[in-house]
C-alpha cells in the first residue's frame, strides 16, 4: 500500500517513504486522502489548515504546500498523485493503494461471512483488517486541524467496532478462554464501552470464572455512574442476571438484540380547556368579526434560512406552552439582510399554531419616522372589531383594552422594524398564548425576557440558491463565475441580491457579466442597486439620518480607513475626542447595525464596515467633509498608528534598540487604551498586521514620507520574527518610492538598509550587499551614526556568511565603536555575538567564549531576552565544539525556555537544534531525530532558510551516527542544495566534509574522495 491513514500518516513509493514533515503539508495530504479520487475544494483545505482565521495569503500558501508534497512524492516515484482540478485538488489513488480502502473491504468481508455463519472466515477477515492499524488514525489526536479531528475520531470508532465484531466471531468459535486476556486490555482502554465489557463477561462466564465476570459488571456499573451518572444498559443487566441465576452458558449471545419491550401506554388525553372568562365591559362593545390575518404575503422564492427558521419556530412554539411568562423573540440584523422576509415567512408557516390570527405592523412610516404606539394600538383595536367611536383616547386605556381582547386568544404578533424598546412596550400583550416576534436593527437589550436571534448576510451557497430560484439554475450555472462576482459585489446582502436578480430577470438578454461590470464602479454601485422604488441606499440613509451628529461624523470617517477591519481605538483620532467617549460612539454604530463586530476567542474585537455600507459612508464623507478636513483626520489616525507601533516594539524588545526613527509627529492616546491594546505586543502586531500594511500604503498615498518610512521600519519587528517577508518587501518598496519622490535621503537610507536586511534574511547576498552599501553611503552623507552602524553590522554579516571572515571582523569592530557612541546595547550584543561566532569558526574557543560574555553583559543592559537567547545558543555551540556536553545542555535549555516565553519561533528552532545535538552526543539518537524534525516544522513555518539548512545538516549527522547512511545522504544533499542557493560558503564546506565522511563509512571511497576534494576547494 502506498498511502497509510490508519496510524501516523505515511506515503511509501517505489523509492521508499516520502519525507513530509511539515504539519500543514500533512494536513492537506490527509484531507485529500480522506476523500480519494474526489475533488476537495480549495476552501475546505484552507479551513482544514487555519479554521476560521485564515491569513490573506492562505490560497497561495496551500498551493505552495501542495507543490512541496508533490515534489516529496515524486522523489519516491509517485509523481502524479495530486492533481489540480477546479475548484481544488484531487488525490488519485488505486483500489489497493490506500490502507483505509483495504480495511473497509476486509471488514465488510468479515461481516458478510459472520452473517452466513462462517465464523472462522469472519475472524480471519477481521484480523486482516485490524492488522492494518499502526496506532490512532492520521495524527493520533495531535493535529490542530479540527477538520481532521472528526474523521480521525470516526475512523477510530470504526476500528473499535471491528474489534467487537472480531470478538463476537471468536466467541462463536468457542475461543472464549483465548479471548480473556485481550478483552481485559480492551476494557481497560475503553472502560465506558459496554459492548466490550459484555463480551468479557461472556468469555469469563463460559470459562467458569463467574465471580470475575460479576466483578467486571460491578466495576463497569461504578464507572458509568461516576463518569456519566447513568446505569448500565439492558444488555449488561440481562447478562448479569443470567450469571447470577447460575446459567453461565444460558446468557444470550452478545450480538443478539435485546428482547422487545412492551410499548408504553399512550398518554391520557388532556383535560378539556376551561370555558373562556366572561368578556369585560370594554370587550362587549362589539362582537369581534373574522379573525385578523394581517401578515403580508410570503415570497415564493424564500431561500437559505433553514437553521434560523428552526430556531425561531422552536422559540415561538415553546412560548405557547409556557404557563405565564410572555415570550418575545427578536430578529436583529443590518438593513437589507432579510429580517422582514424571514419574519413574514415564519408567521405564515406557523399560522395553524395561532388560529385566532396574526397581527402585523411596520413601526416606521414611509419617511422612516417612527409610528407612535398610540396610532398602532388604534389599528390593532380596529382589526379586532372595535369601532373608531369605541377606541379609548389615552395610550394607557388603548393598551389595556388590547391586552384584554387578546388575553384568551392564541395569536402571533409581529412588530416589524422596531426603533427602540419604548416603542415596543406599549404593544405587548399580557398573556403567554400570544408570543411576539420583533424585527429591529437594534438589539433591544432593554426589553426584559427577549430571546434575540442575529441574522447575517447570506453565505455564498445561499446567495447562489437565491439567484438560481429567481433567474433559473441554468442561467446561473452557465455564468457561475459572474454570479459569484455579483454576490461579492452585493456583499452577500439579501436586498441587494434581490434587486440585482429582479433587474436581470427583467432583462433576460443581459449576461450576468454586464451587471458585474456596472457594479464594479463604486461611485455608481448604490445607483445600480435600485429597482421598482426599492434600493439599498434608502435603507442606509434612513439609518444614517437617525444617528446623532457625532455618530454620523464617525460613520463618515470610518470609510477613510482602507483596511478591511479595525480596532475600537481608531474612533478617538477620527473624532479627536477622548477614547472612552469615542468608543461609546462606535458601539452606537454597532447597535445601529452600521458597523459589524467580530469577537474571536483570544483576539481583540474586530470591527468592519459591510462593503455596501462602506460605499454609502464614502458618499457621505464626500458630501459633508472637504479634502483638507479629511487630510487632517487621516494624519491623526496614522500618527496614532506610529505611536502604537513604536510602543509595541519597545515592549517586545525592551526599548528602541536596533531601530532608528524619523521626525513625524506622534498623536497621544489614553494610556489605559495603550496598555489594553499592547498587553501582548506581539499578539497585537499579528492582529493588526493587515491594517498596518494598509496604513503604510495610505501614508505614502497622502505624501507623508517621514511617517511612512518610520512606520514601515518599525514593523520589521513583526515581519522578521514571523517570516512575513512579502509584507516586509511590499511596505518598504512603497516607503522607498515616496522618500525618493520627496527627496528624503535619510528615509531612503533607512529603507535601503531594511531592504538589504530583508535580502540578507532571504540569503540573496549579492543584492543585500548592494543595498546595504548604498544605505551606508547615504547614512554617512546625512550624518546618521546609528543608521550607519546598523547597516555596517549587517554588511559584515554578509561577509561572514560568504566566508570573508577578515572583512567581517573589521566591519564588526568598526560598527561596535559606532553603536557604543549611540548607546544601542542590543545591537552591540548582536555584533559581539557574531564576532564570537567568527572566533568559533576559526577554532578560537576561549576568545569566542570571552566575546560572548561581553555580548551577554551588553544584552543584560538592554533587557532584550530574545537577543540573550541568541547568544546563549552560540555559547552552547562553543561548548559542543570542545565536547562540554553537560554545559551545552544547560545553556540550550535556558535558551529554549527564553524563546518560548517571548514567542520567538526562529530562536526556538535553533535552540531545539542545539538540544538535539546534545541528545545525539549522549547516545539518544531517536530523541535527537524527533527533536530535529520538530525544529524543521518550526523553521519551515518561519521560512528561515539558514535554519532549515542547518537542521538538515544535523539530521544527516544523527542519521549517520545511527548507521542510516542512505537517509543521512538525503538530508546532507538537501542541506547542500540550500547552502548552494544561499551562497553560504562556510556551510557548504562543512556539509561537503560530512558527506565525504558518510560516503567513506558506507564504503563508497570514490565519492568520499570527490566530496573531500570539493570541500577543500
Amino acid at each position: 500500500m502506498r498511502f497509510r491513514l490508519l496510524g501516523p500518516l505515511e506515503v511509501v513509493g517505489p523509492g521508499g517513504p516520502a519525507l513530509i514533515t511539515a504539519e500543514r503539508q500533512r494536513i492537506i495530504l490527509a484531507v485529500l486522502l480522506m476523500e480519494p479520487n474526489r475533488i476537495v475544494p480549495m476552501g475546505r483545505l484552507v479551513d482544514a489548515v487555519w479554521g476560521t482565521s485564515p491569513p490573506p495569503t492562505a490560497r497561495a500558501q496551500i498551493q505552495i504546500c501542495v507543490s512541496i508534497v508533490r515534489a516529496s512524492m515524486a522523489k519516491v516515484g509517485l509523481p502524479d498523485v495530486i492533481q489540480t482540478r477546479s475548484p481544488g485538488y484531487l488525490a488519485e489513488v488505486g483500489d489497493d493503494e490506500l490502507d483505509l480502502h483495504v480495511f473497509e473491504r476486509a471488514a465488510s468481508d468479515g461481516r458478510t461471512a459472520a452473517e452466513a455463519g462462517r465464523f472462522d472466515e469472519a475472524a480471519a477477515a477481521f484480523e486482516a483488517a485490524l492488522g492494518l492499524w499502526r496506532g490512532s488514525s492520521c495524527f493520533g489526536g495531535g493535529t490542530t486541524s479540527t477538520a481532521l479531528q472528526a474523521p480521525a475520531a470516526r475512523l477510530d470508532e470504526q476500528r473499535l467496532a471491528v474489534v467487537e465484531q472480531w470478538a463476537d466471531a471468536r466467541l462463536a468459535l468457542g475461543l472464549h478462554q483465548q479471548l480473556v486476556a485481550r478483552l481485559i486490555d480492551l476494557v481497560m482502554q475503553n472502560p465506558l464501552r459496554e459492548r466490550l465489557r459484555a463480551q468479557l463477561m461472556v468469555a469469563l462466564s463460559r470459562s467458569g470464572r463467574q465471580a470475575e465476570a460479576l466483578e467486571v459488571y460491578r466495576r463497569g456499573r461504578r464507572e458509568l455512574i461516576d463518569e456519566l451518572g447513568i446505569e448500565p444498559g439492558e444488555e449488561l443487566r440481562r447478562l448479569q442476571e443470567a450469571i447470577l441465576a447460575g446459567r453461565p452458558d444460558g446468557a444470550p449471545p452478545v450480538s443478539a438484540p435485546p428482547a422487545a419491550q412492551a410499548a408504553p401506554a399512550m398518554p391520557a388525553a388532556p383535560a378539556a380547556a376551561p370555558a373562556p372568562a366572561a368578556p369585560t365591559a370594554a370587550a362587549t362593545v362589539v362582537e369581534p368579526p373574522a379573525v385578523p390575518r394581517l401578515l403580508p404575503g410570503a415570497i415564493a422564492d424564500f431561500t437559505g434560512r433553514d437553521d434560523l427558521l428552526a430556531r425561531l419556530k422552536a422559540a415561538l412554539e415553546d412560548a405557547t406552552e409556557t404557563s405565564y411568562a410572555l415570550r418575545i423573540v427578536s430578529i436583529t440584523g443590518k438593513g437589507g439582510v432579510g429580517k422582514t422576509t424571514l419574519a413574514v415567512h415564519l408567521g405564515h408557516s406557523l399560522a395553524n399554531r395561532f388560529p385566532d390570527g396574526q397581527m402585523f405592523v411596520k413601526l416606521r412610516g414611509p419617511s422612516a419616522q417612527p409610528i407612535l404606539p398610540t396610532r398602532i394600538l388604534e389599528r390593532f383595536l380596529r382589526s379586532l372589531g372595535i369601532p373608531g367611536s369605541a377606541v379609548p383616547s389615552s395610550i394607557e386605556e388603548r393598551a389595556e383594552l388590547f391586552r384584554n381582547l387578546v388575553a384568551d386568544r392564541r395569536m402571533l404578533i409581529v412588530l416589524d422594524d422596531a426603533i427602540d424598546e419604548e416603542q415596543v412596550r406599549w404593544l405587548l400583550p399580557g398573556s403567554s398564548n400570544c408570543p411576539v416576534l420583533i424585527t429591529s436593527r437594534s438589539r433591544l437589550a432593554g426589553l426584559e425576557g427577549t430571546s434575540s436571534v442575529q441574522i447575517d448576510v447570506f453565505s455564498t451557497e445561499q446567495a447562489l440558491q437565491l439567484l438560481s430560484r429567481i433567474l433559473g439554475a441554468e442561467r446561473i450555472h452557465s455564468e457561475r463565475s459572474s454570479a459569484l462576482q455579483l454576490i461579492q459585489l452585493c456583499g452577500n446582502l439579501a436586498l441587494a441580491l434581490r434587486i440585482v436578480a429582479a433587474r436581470l430577470a427583467a432583462r433576460p438578454h443581459w449576461p450576468l457579466s454586464k451587471m458585474v461590470a456596472r457594479l464594479r464602479d463604486e461611485r455608481q454601485r448604490l445607483n445600480e442597486l435600485t429597482h421598482g422604488g426599492v434600493g439599498v441606499r434608502a435603507g442606509l440613509a434612513m439609518a444614517y439620518q437617525g444617528l446623532p451628529s457625532d455618530a454620523q461624523r464617525l460613520f463618515r470617517r470610518l470609510s477613510m480607513l482602507e483596511a478591511a477591519e479595525f480596532s475600537s481605538w481608531v474612533a478617538a483620532p477620527l473624532l479627536d475626542i477622548a477614547a472612552a467617549e469615542a468608543e461609546d460612539t462606535l458601539e452606537f454604530l454597532v447597535d445601529a447595525q452600521l458597523v459589524d463586530v467580530e469577537v474571536v476567542k483570544g483576539r481583540r474585537p474586530r470591527y468592519r464596515l459591510h462593503d455596501l455600507v462602506r460605499v454609502y459612508s464614502q458618499e457621505c464623507l464626500a458630501e459633508y467633509e472637504n479634502t483638507a478636513e479629511r487630510a487632517v483626520v487621516l494624519g491623526r489616525v496614522l500618527s496614532t498608528w506610529l505611536l502604537l507601533v513604536e510602543e509595541a516594539h519597545r515592549r517586545a524588545y525592551g526599548g528602541d534598540h536596533t531601530l532608528i526613527h524619523g521626525q513625524a509627529p506622534r498623536l497621544a492616546l489614553d494610556q489605559s487604551v495603550i496598555d489594553r491594546e499592547l498587553a501582548d505586543p506581539l499578539g497585537w502586531f499579528e492582529d493588526e498586521r493587515a491594517s498596518l500594511i494598509t496604513a503604510v500604503r495610505q501614508a505614502a498615498g497622502a505624501g507623508l514620507d517621514e511617517l511612512c518610512w518610520d512606520l514601515a521600519l518599525t514593523l520589521v519587528t513583526l515581519f522578521e520574527m514571523y517570516g512575513y517577508f512579502d509584507d516586509w518587501r511590499t511596505t518598504h518598496e512603497i516607503a522607498l518610492a515616496v522618500t525618493r519622490h520627496n527627496d528624503n535621503r535619510r528615509g531612503q537610507a533607512a529603507m535601503l538598509y531594511s531592504l538589504g536586511t530583508l535580502h540578507m534574511f532571504e540569503y540573496k547576498l549579492d543584492e543585500a550587499r548592494r543595498r546595504l552599501g548604498l544605505a551606508c553611503d547615504l547614512f554617512h552623507q546625512v550624518g546618521d551614526v546609528h543608521g550607519g552602524a546598523l547597516a555596517l553590522r549587517n554588511l559584515s554579516f554578509v561577509d561572514r556568511i560568504q566566508g570573508r571572515l577578515d572583512e567581517a571582523m573589521a566591519g564588526y569592530e568598526k560598527a561596535l565603536v559606532m553603536l557604543a557612541e549611540v548607546n544601542d546595547s542590543t545591537a552591540e550584543a548582536h555584533v559581539l555575538s557574531n564576532m564570537a561566532q567568527i572566533h568559533l569558526d576559526r577554532g578560537l574557543i576561549a576568545e569566542g567564549k570571552q566575546t560572548m560574555a561581553a555580548g551577554l553583559a551588553a544584552v543584560e543592559r538592554s533587557g532584550n531576552r530574545r537577543v540573550r537567547a541568541q547568544i546563549l545558543c552560540r555559547l552552547g555551540e562553543a561548548h559542543l565544539q570542545i565536547d562540554e556536553v553537560t554545559e551545552a545542555e544547560y545553556v540550550f535549555t535556558r535558551a529554549l525556555e527564553t524563546v518560548r516565553s517571548v514567542g520567538d519561533p526562529v530562536g526556538e528552532c535553533y535552540a531545539l537544534r542545539g538540544l538535539a545535538i546534545v541528545r545525539s552526543r549522549q547516545g539518544s539518537h531517536s530523541a535527537a531525530y524527533e527533536m530535529l524534525e520538530q525544529a524543521m516544522v518550526i523553521a519551515s513555518r518561519a521560512h528561515e532558510t539558514l535554519a532549515i539548512g542547518r537542521i538538515q545538516l544535523s539530521l544527516g549527522e544523527v542519521a549517520a551516527d545511527r548507521g542510516s547512511y542512505e537517509r543521512a545522504k538525503e538530508h546532507i544533499t538537501a542541506a547542500l542544495d540550500i547552502f548552494g542557493r544561499m551562497q553560504a560558503v562556510r556551510w557548504q564546506k562543512q556539509t561537503l566534509r560530512l558527506m565525504s565522511d558518510v560516503c567513506a563509512a558506507s564504503d563508497d571511497a570514490a565519492a568520499a574522495a570527490a566530496y573531500a576534494q570539493a570541500s577543500s576547494g
